[in-house]
């Protein structure tokens, strides 16, 4: 009787993650270009000049696919491939003044191709065929998931968002150094709104997970998260060089994990400035260390 009590507890602790996480396009009604006004990056802008943003980042999309990580503050460019920071994009776009207003699609197309020129703070090209053959046994998948882990050292916090794209060949790592107290609160409010009714029986933890959660819950959480991102950074890096400096290093270290290895890899590239990575904006003394910090999981 215990136990199944857990499991229902467990079941329905879990519902509030399960939603945020289940269907991040929101359906088949997701916009990628609406404006939103609450991501830091988007607020370097007003909101004139974020119509525009987005109305020439839609009229780009229409001719080669991109996708904006707004949470994460940084833009996927399909053709060519690369990825760029929303916060660079955004402040090139305001830069240009009245000119961008006047052509939205034609400012955008300009500092996309700009980008494209070369590999400046804030850009990274990649290399779609990245993972001709599979190495140490390895394909894309399992190389993908073991630089997930070498970039979220155990016993380090301030990991709080994560990402990685085999196809496209990219990772994202997202750095909070400490949570502000009061984005804390705004994060304990929201959830005090997801508390599901009266758990009875198994009957009811289905219908608590398969219900729409409460709105209050909804808004809450996307406030804290937009609030939470002014204090965020987002380091970029490109799978191809971390595959280059995997083989390079394999050698000297025969007997480690390949994560292990990775961890070093990726390191040295963060700590020698080295290309094949970058963040989304300057970062401060404390995030470029702890991310030094969770992707150095060897002593």
């Amino acid at each position: 009787m215990w136990i199944a009590l857990g499991v229902i507890v467990v079941l329905v602790a879990g519902v509030a993650l399960w939603w945020r996480f289940r269907d991040p396009l929101r359906g088949e009604d997701f916009y990628k270009f609406h404006v939103e006004r609450k991501w830091a990056w988007e607020l370097i802008l007003d909101e004139e000049q974020e119509r525009a943003f987005m109305a020439g980042l839609e009229a780009y999309d229409e001719e080669s696919t991109v996708f904006p990580h707004r949470e994460a503050g940084a833009l996927r460019v399909y053709d060519p491939s690369m990825m760029i920071s929303l916060f660079l994009l955004a402040e090139q776009f305001a830069a240009l003044g009245p000119q961008a207003l006047a052509d939205p699609a034609g400012a955008v197309r300009h500092l996309i191709d700009q980008a494209a020129q070369s590999e400046t703070g804030g850009v990274l090209h990649l290399d779609d065929d990245w993972m001709a053959e599979p190495v140490d046994g390895m394909d894309k998948y399992d190389f993908t998931s073991a630089m997930m882990d070498a970039v979220h050292a155990q016993g380090v916090d301030g990991g709080v968002g994560g990402y990685g794209d085999e196809d496209g060949g990219y990772g994202m790592l997202t750095v909070l150094v400490e949570m502000p107290q009061h984005v804390a609160r705004m994060y304990v409010d929201a959830h005090s709104h997801a508390a599901p009714g009266e758990i009875r029986n198994r009957l009811d933890v289905y219908k608590a997970v398969i219900e729409e959660p409460e709105p209050e819950f909804v808004a809450g959480l996307e406030s804290a998260d937009a609030e939470r991102s002014r204090f965020t950074n987002t380091l970029m890096y490109d799978y191809g060089r971390v595959l280059a400096g995997y083989r390079s290093m394999r050698p000297q270290m025969p007997h480690a994990q390949p994560s292990d290895v990775m961890s070093m890899v990726m390191a040295r590239m963060l700590s020698d400035s080295r290309p094949g990575m970058t963040w989304t904006r300057q970062p401060s003394t404390e995030q470029y260390q702890r991310a030094l910090e969770l992707i150095s999981t060897r002593g």
